[in-house]
């Protein structure tokens, strides 16, 4: 039997059966992973430079400010949940990865119509030179990190759970510069959110080597 033709038939058993697993499973290391990206992403910000005056502050003041912060964070948990579920066949529910992209979408266009109409009064307040190089430093170890813990667990579809798992990784410095960077939606669009891009793509990279590793030991 040929690696396809193995893949095939797994792929057939598994969107046949019914998945029995706990949800400790995937949960632990799931919110283990997501929590701790988070300290990281958080502790080095700090380090590297204050937060932006009155950023916390705006949370309360502007609800709009607070439903483009606390959209992002709801769609980054949601990315975390199905990049992690991808670790286990059969268990992947397509209404969740519906839902992912839709409050994902949503957290863009709440940028895009702040070109227009901004939540809060756009400034150079907080501006960091390299917050795009930031954006890296932020995302990429925790991209690294969270895919090792997910291809131990044999991923069917290992470039599907490394776009899943770069989007989420991606969506933290993007975030997080919502009070550590200046506050200019088109700033945010072209700096905090475009080198997503960079990482969805770093993501997918990682699941393509991974799986043809993979492949290539059950040759």
């Amino acid at each position: 039997m040929t690696t396809k033709d193995r893949g095939q038939l797994i792929q057939e058993l598994a969107s046949e059966l019914e998945p029995v697993v706990t949800r400790s499973n995937i949960l632990i290391p799931a919110i283990s992973w997501f929590v701790c990206s988070w300290v990281y992403v958080i502790v080095l910000s700090i380090y590297l430079g204050p937060l932006r005056e009155g950023a916390l502050e705006a949370m309360i003041r502007s609800p709009q400010f607070a439903f483009e912060s606390y959209t992002g964070l709801i769609s980054s948990a949601l990315f975390c949940a199905i990049a992690f579920q991808e670790s286990i066949p059969g268990i992947q529910k397509r209404w969740l990865v519906g839902l992912s992209f839709v409050t994902l979408l949503l957290w863009i266009a709440c940028y895009i119509a702040g070109l227009s109409f901004p939540a809060i009064e756009p400034s150079m307040t907080g501006k960091r030179a390299h917050c795009v190089l930031e954006a890296y430093i932020y995302s990429g170890p925790p991209l690294i990190v969270g895919y090792l813990l997910i291809y131990q667990r044999f991923p069917l579809n290992s470039i599907r759970a490394g776009i899943f798992l770069g989007i989420c990784s991606g969506i933290l410095p993007a975030l997080f510069m919502q009070i550590a960077c200046m506050y200019e939606p088109e700033h945010i669009l072209t700096h905090h959110i475009a080198p997503m891009s960079v990482i969805i793509l770093t993501g997918a990279i990682l699941g393509l080597l991974f799986d043809r590793q993979r492949k290539s030991r059950t040759i």
